[in-house]
């Protein structure tokens, strides 16, 4: 009998504790995503387009401090796992987070984000992916450059075509005569 009271005090406490930890809720451009779900982002794409924020609410309104571990960290352009970061604060609270020169690339890399809210006792995981797609904005560059622009000119072409016709045409109309 007494193992079971232990027992049941255990799960007690365990589901106390479950109360206790920090509410995260996390959205990418206003929608809300799921824990273990993702986000999809364009290469070359700013880090900022992706709209990244948390909403943060502890039980206690106890100060809230999140930390991150971010996969595949040598493909990210300007940005690191500091940049999900933030400093324990009283909740609730949203973090937006922001790169100012950060981007996406290069084209089909999966960065996998596990962030830790705690608030000095309980923790509340999450984690979800940041796809970065095979095509996106081109980067500034010379024409003829991976990603470079193309200019485009008016009556060059047209005048080309017209001559090129007009020569058809002469060369059929001398066949006509010799025949």
């Amino acid at each position: 009998m007494k193992y079971v009271f232990l027992a049941l005090l255990a799960v007690f406490a365990d589901g106390l504790l479950a109360q206790n930890a920090p509410v995260v809720i996390v959205t990418s451009l206003g929608a809300q995503v799921p824990n273990a779900g993702g986000i999809s982002v364009a290469a070359n794409a700013t880090f900022n387009s992706m709209g990244l924020a948390y909403d943060v609410s502890d039980p206690q309104n106890d100060g809230v401090g999140v930390t991150a571990v971010v996969s595949n960290l040598a493909a990210a352009v300007n940005w690191t796992d500091a940049d999900f970061n933030k400093a324990a604060q009283i909740t609730p609270y949203t973090h937006n987070v922001m790169s100012a020169l950060g981007e996406f690339g290069p084209a089909n890399t999966v960065h996998v984000v596990t962030l830790t809210f705690t608030d000095g006792t309980n923790d509340t995981v999450f984690s979800f992916t940041i796809s970065v797609g095979a095509t996106g904005p081109a980067p500034a560059g010379l024409p003829g450059d991976d990603g470079g622009a193309c200019t485009a000119t008016t009556g060059a072409h047209t005048a080309l075509s017209l001559s090129g016709m007009l020569l058809v045409a002469l060369v059929y109309r001398r066949r006509r005569r010799l025949t």
